[in-house]
Formats: structure tokens, C-alpha cells, sequence
């Protein structure tokens, strides 16, 4: 998989949405990433690498410079997000 995330829109059955903000559930180890309950988090893209059988999800949070990975092989439960992600409501401007 690419170091970097290719700009790649929302498909049908993707588990995020781009732009929407999410919450990690409960601490856990990622491939190449680690996530710790309470982070905020923003949905950029995905990528799907055919060599490694797998698609990369990434995202942004605020506060950070570098893109935040998790990676899920193909012919693992995609459904598992939602025991590691909240999605947030809509985030309203303040202006």
C-alpha cells in the first residue's frame, strides 16, 4: 500500500464517510497506526492495495500534522469498525 492515502471518494458499503468526524471507541493497536479511546478523528480517504489484500482508511485530527491509518485485510469483518469508531453527528459552524 502507498505511503500516501490516494484521493478516493465514499463508495457504497464503505463503513466512512468523507469529511464526517469519528471517535475512537476503546484503545487499540493498528498495522501501522495506535489509537487511544476519546480521539477525535476526521475521514479523508481510503486506498485498497490488491498486493497486500487490504484497504487503508485514513484520517486527520486535529492538533496533527501527520495522517492517522487503520487497515483492514479483505477477507477480514469490515463491521468491526463500529466496535472501534463512533460517528459523530454533523459538526455545526460556530459562525
Amino acid at each position: 500500500m502507498s505511503t500516501s492515502p490516494s484521493p478516493a471518494s465514499s463508495s457504497p458499503g464503505d463503513p466512512f464517510v468523507i469529511g464526517r468526524h469519528y471517535r475512537v471507541r476503546r484503545t487499540f493497536k493498528a498495522l501501522r497506526d495506535h489509537f487511544t479511546e476519546g480521539e477525535l478523528l476526521i475521514f479523508d480517504s481510503r486506498a485498497w492495495s490488491r498486493y497486500d489484500g487490504m484497504t487503508g482508511f485514513f484520517f486527520s485530527q486535529p492538533g496533527r500534522e501527520n495522517i492517522r491509518a487503520w487497515d483492514i485485510g479483505d477477507y477480514e469483518d469490515l463491521s468491526i469498525w463500529t466496535e472501534l469508531f463512533e460517528e459523530l453527528p454533523d459538526q455545526k459552524s460556530t459562525k
